[in-house]
């Protein structure tokens, strides 16, 4: 208990370059609650813009690599938010937009145990199914 306590004061804070930071900042000056992580080789910041939550992804130069949006399953379109439907209730979505790709994230439920990860393209097609 100690330990646990002791590390969730004394975390090391991230050492986020300075250009991923300008890259940030130029990109997303109207954010607020930023909170940063180290994913791989990318550095990730979480916040909000407008009161919508978003993740992002830059390398190491302040290149934005990845957007990722929480949007409302409302908002998915039409085409997608059928092929979603057919494998399931749609609880939760996430827009992608990854070198001017786009993609949506979404989280089905088909029971109340059974929750299923989709990866839908632009065009409607589901391109990865993952169950969770």
């Amino acid at each position: 208990m100690k330990s646990l306590i002791k590390n969730l004061f004394h975390r090391k804070q991230l050492k986020v370059p300075k250009a991923v930071i300008d890259g940030f900042v130029n990109a997303f000056d109207h954010s607020i609650n930023i909170e940063w992580t180290k994913s791989g080789k990318f550095y990730e910041a979480l916040f909000y813009e407008n009161e919508i939550e978003k993740i992002v992804r830059f390398d190491k130069k302040g290149n934005l690599i990845e957007v990722r949006t929480n949007i409302s399953p409302s908002s998915l379109p039409e085409p997608a938010k059928t092929v979603a439907a057919s494998v399931g209730e749609i609880m939760n979505v996430i827009f992608i937009n990854k070198a001017d790709k786009i993609f949506y994230e979404v989280i089905v439920r088909q029971n109340p145990v059974v929750r299923i990860l989709l990866l839908i393209s632009v065009n409607a097609e589901i391109i990865s199914r993952k169950i969770l």
